[in-house]
């Protein structure tokens, strides 16, 4: 190979080299801390609530307690009915989708895999999700959260009926240390 091919050579596999990493998004991951600072607040303490049934007038206590995963990469919560656990799950930035994220078990072998996006006015989360039940059917559902100073907030699930999106139900929730 003569000098003049070596330089013609080296010059492509410098354009190519040159091609290939400006392909490459150079976009500084965000830590757990900041992608996760919507749900943040959530962590610490326990949620609870006292819900009616409109049916039966039956009260269930429901007990919630947030706390960051060992790795703070995520942000887990258990959710008890009357003392029994109900919904294990977590929170977790998805970086391929720029969003956060939840995935949560049920007693009775539900799986809820959704997103949940901030409201621009700081305190309101949107949530949409899907909800498989064991015998394979799926949801979609809405819910949100609209946060009322630290230790208070409003809950809210919404499902389609008749093609309208239509409140099912809506809680409070308050934190006890």
């Amino acid at each position: 190979m003569t000098i003049r091919q070596t330089a013609g050579l080296c010059s492509l596999l410098f354009i190519v080299a040159l091609r290939a990493v400006a392909q490459v998004p150079l976009v500084t991951p965000q830590s757990p801390d900041v992608s996760l600072a919507p749900v943040a607040w959530l962590v610490g303490g326990t949620w609870v609530s006292d819900v009616k049934d409109p049916q039966d007038g039956s009260i269930t206590h429901v007990e919630n307690r947030i706390r960051w995963a060992p790795n703070h990469a995520a942000i887990q919560f258990v959710t008890d009915f009357n003392g029994k656990p109900h919904y294990n799950g977590f929170y977790a930035y998805d970086p391929a989708k720029g969003a956060i994220r939840f995935c949560y078990t049920s007693d009775n072998g539900q799986l809820t895999v959704g997103t949940a996006t901030p409201d621009l006015d700081g305190k309101t989360l949107h949530q949409e999700f899907d909800t498989a039940q064991p015998n394979g059917a799926v949801s979609h559902i809405r819910s949100t959260i609209v946060r009322d100073a630290n230790d208070a907030y409003l809950f809210a699930v919404f499902a389609q009926q008749n093609g309208a999106w239509k409140q099912l139900f809506q809680i409070t929730y308050k934190r006890k240390s």
